[in-house]
């Protein structure tokens, strides 16, 4: 065992007892601990092999003396459930036993945005804010579920952010599959009593539907700040989530929506099949309330319940028989008899950041004492309900605009980032770590579509959701592949050839060849020179290629204008080309851009896979113009325009800082671009680019109002 340092200078100055943890737990060195439960210890822990930052959570010896058996359900479980691979839920990179006490432990990502409880306590959220947090954890829930897993301990603070504000699942790796049988003393009752379904309360065999009862209490937190039932013990308040009628949310935040009631009534019905049936059916008729329906096809649940609530009266307080409190009131002892799956809700979530001068928080294994307010909430009329106009919703922050442009889709580490134009909202959406190439937005402007290797694919950045459109598995070069700005056509350079066919993602099959290409009964087929990497104008009639052209012994890279508008009839008409004779450049181009019109942006390839200098040419006057905007510092990569042209984004890697230097991310005004000075980069988290070769390649999202 070894002491926090950091606790004992607390403990010096506040006169605390200083706690203890073990050095190790497998091979995952102990660094400090984040939290104590009735049902785990968690841990913050480094894994030497990857070198990343983990966090273990031990269960306790009580596991083990009140169930005999736990430990060959446990290995048989866990094993099982650390398959679960989603990216809205923590994953579990690892489980096992420590040597000595033989007490099993999960490894987990280890997560230091905080949690939905935190957020909870610092105040009521809109609507839309409530549902994008939903919205990217319900496929999460829905794949769970799909698989046979039911979370049966869902709350705020199971639900955890990482460092860039994203929402992830945690403890599925502590949850009972849906097909193991449970008894109602035993260690198969798990569950939380503010967020316990009525059947999970009274022992019953649960579905996926418990999981969207606990969801519908957190969107009530989330939109009132509190929970709907409140009671002084854990019995009280298992019986009124049997007993007790579903309370009306408008009385208790009487600003949202009227429809926000129905929402609430259905995924809290007391009977599992009067409930949404997936946590995204859910998400859906919440985004409708907020006004965004993304790509989804809007939701028909909304509609059905206004029409269901005119029909149903609303209910009085149940009657209970004393046998169903019996029941509730054996199952929240059996819990607590076992001291475990019962674990207060203000327990410490996976990943909670802590600091070495706070001590960690203990949590007894016993619930606290719950604050007493009025039980019993009278409920509105279905009337009033249904014709309730909905007052005006507070307006959320817009995202800012900068240059025509709302948001980035970057890559890092190989992995698909994006981001708000400030740097806020900073997230990943694909997590495969397979080189990637040509990443652009499609014109929905919520799929990015990119290719790794010979393969085409789009990833949906609100449910990540991927698909493959094609691949190219025949071809020797495949380059490009991009779509013009009006959305009617792409250009794909296969094998160094050019071809320009109409936009149609369908009507590829599974391996594109050239024949195919040529049965599109396309625009182009240009073969005139090596094509290498294309681009549109803003015009669509226009397309820059970068091909190879032999200098002497080397190759040298060019760019060439190509005017295509007459493409069908007519060979394409070069309108210019260089560097050449136009100006002095390096033999190869690490990237270029353009702005669609005169400009265009490139760098040479100088250092750590394409950063160097960066030059500036105007296709009008034919003249380039060498620039330096960080302090005259070398060194650039992947310049891009903003879609008005009016900014710029590069990527910047000071070389008088050795191989070492940091790559980081500069949004500027283009006129500003021969103006020498200090410039604020976008703020991403210290360290963010990890590998000195990283290609940003950022493209924007051009706004649409």
């Amino acid at each position: 065992m070894k002491l926090s340092c950091g606790c004992l200078r607390a403990a010096c100055r506040y006169g605390y007892t200083c706690p203890v943890f073990p050095a190790k737990i497998g091979i995952y060195e102990i660094k400090a601990e984040l939290g104590r439960g009735g049902m785990a210890t968690v841990y913050r822990g480094y894994d030497s092999r990857f070198e990343r930052e983990v966090a273990v959570k031990i269960l306790p010896p009580e596991l083990l003396h009140a169930d005999p058996q736990f430990r060959a359900r446990f290995q048989r479980e866990a094993k099982i459930i650390a398959q679960l691979e989603h990216p809205s839920i923590v994953p579990v990179y690892d489980v096992g036993e420590t040597e000595d006490t033989k007490l099993p432990y999960f490894v987990m990502k280890y997560m230091n945005g905080g949690s939905l409880s935190d957020r909870i306590k610092k105040g009521i959220m809109s609507v839309a804010e409530a549902a994008k947090i939903l919205e990217q954890i319900a496929p999460g829930l829905d794949e769970a579920h799909a698989r046979g897993f039911i979370h049966r301990d869902l709350k705020p603070s199971n639900i955890l952010f990482d460092s860039r504000g994203a929402p992830y699942i945690s403890d599925f790796g502590i949850a009972k599959m849906s097909q193991s049988s449970g008894t109602m003393t035993g260690s198969g009752i798990i569950g939380t009593p503010a967020y316990m379904a009525p059947e999970q309360a009274t022992g019953d065999q649960v579905d996926g539907r418990a999981d969207i009862y606990a969801l519908g209490i957190i969107l009530f937190e989330m939109l009132t700040g509190k929970q709907p039932y409140v009671a002084d013990t854990p019995m009280a308040l298992a019986i009124k989530h049997v007993t007790e009628p579903v309370p009306r949310i408008l009385t208790f935040n009487p600003n949202l929506p009227a429809d926000m009631d129905l929402i609430i009534q259905k995924a809290m019905a007391k009977d599992r099949n009067e409930r949404f049936d997936t946590a995204l059916e859910m998400v859906q008729t919440l985004k409708e309330i907020a006004g965004d329906y993304g790509l989804a096809k809007k939701s028909q649940t909304l509609t059905a319940l206004r029409t269901a609530v005119k029909q149903k009266p609303v209910g009085a307080k149940r009657k209970f028989s004393p046998a169903v409190v019996v029941i509730a009131a054996l199952v929240i002892v059996g819990i607590a008899g076992v001291g475990i799956m019962l674990a207060s809700r203000n327990s410490l979530p996976v990943g909670v950041e802590a600091t070495d001068t706070a001590a960690p928080t203990s949590i007894p294994a016993t619930f606290t004492s719950v604050p007493t307010i009025e039980s019993t909430v009278t409920s509105a009329p279905a009337t009033e309900t249904a014709t309730r106009a909905a007052p005006t919703e507070t307006a959320l922050p817009q995202i800012p605009l900068i240059g025509g442009a709302d948001k980035v889709a970057f890559l890092r580490n190989n992995d698909i980032w994006i981001m708000n134009v400030d740097g806020s909202d900073l997230r990943s959406v694909t997590n495969d770590g397979r080189e990637k190439t040509n990443v652009e937005w499609l014109p929905d402007g919520d799929t990015i579509l990119y290719v790794t290797g010979k393969t085409v694919k789009t990833v949906n950045i609100t449910d990540v959701r991927e698909e493959i459109i094609t691949s190219f598995a025949s071809a020797e070069y495949f380059e490009a592949f991009h779509i013009s700005p009006d959305g009617r056509q792409i250009a794909i350079s296969v094998n160094r050839e050019l071809h320009v066919v109409p936009f149609n993602l369908g009507a590829f099959p599974a391996n594109t060849t050239k024949a195919v290409l040529l049965a599109m009964n396309g625009c182009l087929f240009y073969n005139d020179v090596g094509v290498k990497e294309v681009l549109w104008s803003k015009d669509n009639q226009k397309l820059a290629v970068e091909f190879l052209t032999p200098s002497g012994a080397n190759v040298a890279d060019a760019v060439r204008v190509l005017d295509i508008h007459l493409c069908k009839t007519s060979v394409p008409i070069r309108l210019d080309e260089f560097p050449g004779t136009r100006f002095q450049f390096p033999l190869e181009i690490g990237a270029f851009d353009w702005d669609g019109d005169v400009l265009f942006a490139l760098n040479s390839n100088k250092r750590n896979g394409g950063f160097g200098d960066l030059v500036f040419y105007n296709t009008f006057t034919h003249k380039a113009a060498s620039a330096a905007p960080v302090e005259g510092k070398c060194c650039y990569r992947d310049a891009v325009f903003s879609p008005d042209g009016t900014y710029i984004i590069f990527a910047f890697q000071d070389i008088s800082l050795g191989a070492g230097s940091p790559i980081v991310l500069y949004y500027i005004p283009t006129g500003s671009l021969t103006t020498e000075g200090a410039l604020e980069p976008i703020p991403l988290p210290d360290g963010f680019f990890t590998r000195r070769n990283d290609a940003p390649a950022p493209i924007f999202r051009p706004y649409q109002p």
